[in-house]
């Protein structure tokens, strides 16, 4: 099969040579702080923008405070539940519940069109997002004045969107702002110097889609949050009723921050602070292909950490992304996964960065008031989703946000919630959260509510970091502090008669159970995912005491308590038992496989120290079906690669990237995961955390270090003979770069912060102890370099 000399391009550019028709047909840009989706319009653009701090709220307490709890009410739950009368325990736990969490905001669109020439006039060319540079454009041709050009990018070092647009011949411009919210009257930072401000009212309470009854999107002029954005231009230009008009040139700079502040904070000044240094930088003579150069630079420091390399098909490489998605339903594509791979860090690199939020369900991109699941943070997967891929594939940074918020929600709100709701230590967090640390139970389901494992399956988040960087300093000072809380928590759960452990309530995320009367059930039976998240809680607190030479007795209680949980059951069908009991699944192809979360990603079951409940664990993917939506998906890929099973990994990663525009009558399309013509990934519709985990599982097809060894290729798909990836990380703080030929190992390459020797292991490769030593290569070649692909023999890295 002949390469493309694109195939470069193939692999980290998105490409297209039709118009946006819809949001998910716009490409994303964002620097963790700003974003914007890029429509990609002939004779214009529009952006679609959005500010990360941008969240409704905080909510007055008083419209939203109905929960009854403490000690007592927790003690008449549970003992509802001991009596058997389920129906009274699930109206108690209802009794506990508190609306919802906030919601992330739209935050304007800005329309960017050439003045004298409409869209009739225009003929598109192209649009591409350029994975490599963060860089939107599209170029079209206008009668009688040639080609324009306009690039789109969320600036990694001045923090500011910035429009560049481009013409054989001068072209005047006009753009215009507008916003879904109510403007603010005063001339409250009036003085500011950008040409173009919007300066809005944001919401203190948006309810959530499906809330029921639906309430209203509520505001607060005179105590509640503001939002503004600033559009400068580089060049003088006339501004009127929110539109923005320049002089003739070849080359435009339009620049656009956007801030929020509390009432009495200053959000236009804020954003003119962004917006207008750049502006100001072209227009005082700075090339504006110089600031160009300083983005991509910062840009590529992160997105060059790690790449992967995947064959190409010529014929391939000259198709469009949407021709791709299409053509890959009936002919594998390995260069459409590679692009996906690359896609998700490209992704996660512009949702989340230090200083900033952790990225949402949408990451940071939401055109719509309220956003689909109001654009939070589900934690009983989707947010813990979104960041496996952050160590692995060299974006540690990125997961900062995360474990920052982590700590600071279980050292405010989470420890109020856990005090006020079950008079309980520690801290606790159920479903759903926002910026502002919501951290109750909201109303509704309790088979999703009523999930108080939230804060513990989070907070293993930061020992995973600890594994990933081994810096004892930041285990000490910022990890055991949170681990500790956590631990409070879970030792006043845990209920004991000294010979055996259980949890309750108890729920397995939104799954039910059937009881003898066929009567679909919550709360009631202990699941297994509480065991298996509260062991692995006591066991990185029991091996972070011994790293850090720390000896509390609290550490020994928490071993003890939960040696004494319910071990992790096979039921008659040979499948991972999800709670304490033999009981019949409500919904049996259930889209949540909460009770393996020992499997992935806590490894706690694999196939070389628990080869039964591995089996056992693969019946259970099986058992659910073969139809999910897209993040479910990506987590069965996920779960497949620590069962080293390639093909079924190939399988799961084929499904995502079908087309999600492609569905029919009865085809199951309301959980039918896929892509949507931007790589975006439905559940649907759009959740990031199938796009992150794409990511997360590709690595971990290739390279696994949750056991004693460094293992190279265990799950690799036949259908990706031969490769490379580069940058993968592994627990220990392991840089690993693998080629391979013929699904075997032909050169590996190992990194190593420190001195430390590892046990490394893979398909066609012996096992051996390799010694690393800081800043030097060890470089292991088991093939000679004339056997090697020419493909991997041709890289630029």
């Amino acid at each position: 099969m002949p390469m493309s000399t694109r195939g470069d391009d193939a692999l980290h550019v998105l490409r297209y040579r039709r118009p946006s028709t819809v949001w998910t047909d716009a490409l994303p840009v964002g620097n963790g702080h700003r974003a914007a989706m890029c429509e990609g319009r002939a004779a214009g653009e529009r952006l679609h923008l959005n500010e990360g701090t941008a969240w409704s709220g905080p909510a007055p307490d008083e419209p939203r405070t109905n929960a009854s709890g403490g000690a007592e009410a927790l003690a008449a739950v549970r003992s509802a539940i001991a009596d058997g009368d389920l129906d009274l325990a699930d109206r108690l736990v209802r009794q506990q519940q508190t609306p919802w969490a906030q919601a992330f905001l739209p935050f304007g669109t800005l329309d960017v069109a050439l003045l004298d020439h409409d869209e009739a006039s225009a003929s598109l060319l192209e649009r591409s997002l350029d994975l490599r540079t963060g860089v939107a454009a599209h170029a079209y041709t206008v009668q009688g004045l040639g080609t324009v050009r306009h690039e789109t990018r969320a600036d990694a070092v001045t923090g500011a969107i910035v429009h560049r647009v481009l013409a054989d011949e001068p072209v005047r411009l006009e753009v215009r702002l507008t916003g879904p919210f109510p403007t603010v009257d005063s001339a409250h930072g009036a003085d500011a110097p950008p040409a173009l401000v919007a300066h809005w009212h944001l919401p203190v309470d948006v309810p959530p889609g499906h809330a029921e009854p639906p309430a209203p999107i509520r505001y607060d002029v005179d105590h509640g949050r503001r939002g503004a954005v600033a559009v400068a231009a580089d060049s003088a230009a006339e501004v009127a009723d929110r539109t923005l008009r320049t002089a003739a040139r070849r080359e435009h700079l339009i620049t656009i921050g956007t801030a929020t502040a509390d009432h009495d904070g200053d959000a236009v000044s804020a954003a003119a602070s962004i917006a207008v240094p750049t502006s100001t930088a072209r227009a005082d003579g700075v090339d504006a292909a110089s600031l160009r150069t300083a983005h991509i630079t910062a840009h590529r420091a992160l997105y060059d950490r790690c790449a992967l390399d995947l064959p190409v098909a010529a014929e391939v490489a000259e198709l469009d992304t949407d021709e791709r998605i299409l053509r890959a339903q009936h002919e594998d594509d390995p260069g459409l996964a590679a692009l996906s791979f690359h896609y998700g860090r490209y992704l996660l690199m512009s949702a989340s960065r230090p200083g900033g939020l952790p990225a949402n369900l949408q990451g940071i991109w939401n055109a719509e008031l309220p956003g689909p699941w109001s654009s939070g943070y589900t934690t009983n997967i989707n947010l813990e989703m979104a960041y496996w891929p952050a160590e692995t594939t060299n974006l540690a940074e990125c997961h900062e946000p995360l474990l920052e918020f982590v700590d600071r929600v279980s050292s405010g709100p989470g420890a109020v919630a856990a005090r006020e709701l079950y008079g309980a230590d520690g801290w606790v967090l159920h479903h759903n959260t926002d910026p502002w640390g919501f951290s109750g139970a909201v109303v509704g389901e309790p088979s999703w509510s009523t999930w108080p494992m939230g804060g513990v399956w989070l907070s293993l988040h930061l020992w995973e970091h600890w594994l990933f960087a081994g810096d004892r300093e930041w285990l000490r000072d910022a990890a055991w502090p949170v681990l500790a809380r956590t631990a409070r928590f879970a030792l006043d759960w845990i209920q004991s008669d000294g010979g055996r452990a259980w949890t309750s309530p108890s729920t397995s995320p939104e799954h039910r159970w059937l009881d003898a009367d066929g009567t679909p059930r919550a709360i009631g039976l202990m699941a297994t995912m509480d065991a298996e998240l509260l062991r692995a809680l006591s066991a990185a607190c029991t091996e972070g005491a011994r790293v850090l030479g720390i000896d509390e007795p609290w550490v020994t209680a928490l071993a003890d308590l939960t040696a004494l949980l319910p071990p992790v059951a096979v039921d008659r069908r040979g499948r991972i038992a999800e709670w304490s009991a033999e009981v019949e699944d409500a919904e049996p192809d259930h889209r949540h496989l909460s009770h393996l979360v020992g499997l992935f990603p806590l490894g706690l079951i694999t196939p070389d120290a628990t080869p039964d409940l591995a089996v056992a664990a693969g019946e259970s993917i099986l058992g659910r079906g073969p139809e999910s939506t897209g993040w479910a998906l990506a987590w069965r890929a996920l779960m497949w690669a620590r069962l080293q099973d390639g093909e079924r990994v190939h399988a799961q990663l084929r499904m995502l990237l079908r087309s999600a525009d492609q569905t029919g009558e009865g085809d199951g399309s309301a959980h039918r995961g896929g892509v949507y013509r931007n790589l975006f990934s439905a559940h649907p519709p759009f959740q990031i955390d199938g796009n992150l985990g794409f990511t997360a599982a590709v690595a971990e097809a290739l390279v696994q270090s949750h056991g004693e060894a460094i293992e190279l290729l265990p799950a690799l798909p036949a259908a990706w003979p031969e490769g490379a990836v580069r940058g993968i990380r592994a627990r220990g703080g392991v840089t690993v770069d693998v080629t391979w030929s013929a699904g075997r190992v032909a050169q590996v390459t190992l990194r190593s912060a420190r001195v430390q020797s590892v046990r490394l292991r893979g398909a066609g490769l012996d096992e051996r102890i390799v010694e690393l030593v800081p800043n030097r290569a060890t470089t292991i070649e088991t093939m000679t370099e004339d056997a090697r692909p020419r493909a991997m023999k041709e890289h630029s890295w």
